[in-house]
């Protein structure tokens, strides 16, 4: 694509167009929007018997930035949309939505930081691949670690899965809420495993690679 080296398919001219002509700029989160009506139905039970520590998510470091960044499967391209951006690191946006909807599905507390005495699961989740392929979809590629604090009898596990969630539309919009989705369905396979101390059960739009205990 002579003349546009930045231009990774055509519908993205017009946003990359816009970063370079418009000093305002977009802040998008994947914080879900705030969830009206019933408790679901593991908080309505009352507290799982455990908290939760929900670790810094590793990410690639040419992707932990502010900008948006929108790759080209085709080939090694990437572009930085400096005018579209998180609200807070990549990695802070990461570890935030995943809590979030952890402490939702489980009716647990995230302690995030030290659990002291308490029984407590630690989730660790690193990104192997976060990819964004505007107008056509996003990709998270993940491991985590599932390690158990003074739960007797519980092991810790490993696991790795991907899940992939079509974009529906042209926007960044759609993009940054097909990478919610994303990672709420990783986070649905983890909820699992927490709820049952149980290996991890493939669910939709996830193509779990296996688990490990250690």
């Amino acid at each position: 694509m002579r003349g546009a080296k930045f231009l990774l398919v055509p519908a993205l001219a017009a946003v990359l167009a816009a970063c370079a002509s418009t000093p305002a700029s977009h802040y998008y989160t994947l914080m879900p929007a705030a969830q009206r009506g019933a408790a679901p139905e593991s908080a309505a039970a009352g507290a799982p018997g455990y908290v939760i520590s929900v670790q810094p998510v590793g990410v690639p470091e040419q992707l932990d930035r502010l900008q948006i960044v929108i790759t080209d499967p085709a080939s090694t391209q990437v572009a930085i949309l400096n005018s579209y951006l998180w609200a807070s690191p990549l990695s802070e946006e990461l570890r935030n939505a995943l809590s979030d909807d952890l402490t939702e599905r489980l009716g647990a507390i995230d302690v995030a930081g030290a659990a002291g005495n308490a029984p407590a699961w630690r989730v660790a989740l690193t990104l192997q691949r976060f990819e964004s392929v505007y107008g056509q979809y996003a990709l998270q590629d993940a491991t985590w670690q599932l390690t158990p604090v003074n739960l007797e009898g519980k092991r810790k596990t490993v696991c790795r899965a991907s899940a992939r969630v079509e974009v529906q539309q042209e926007g960044v919009s759609a993009l940054v809420a097909a990478h919610q989705e994303a990672l709420r369905r990783v986070g649905g396979v983890i909820a699992g495993q927490l709820q049952g101390g149980r290996q991890a059960v493939a669910a939709d739009g996830v193509d779990l690679k296996g688990c490990s205990v250690l």
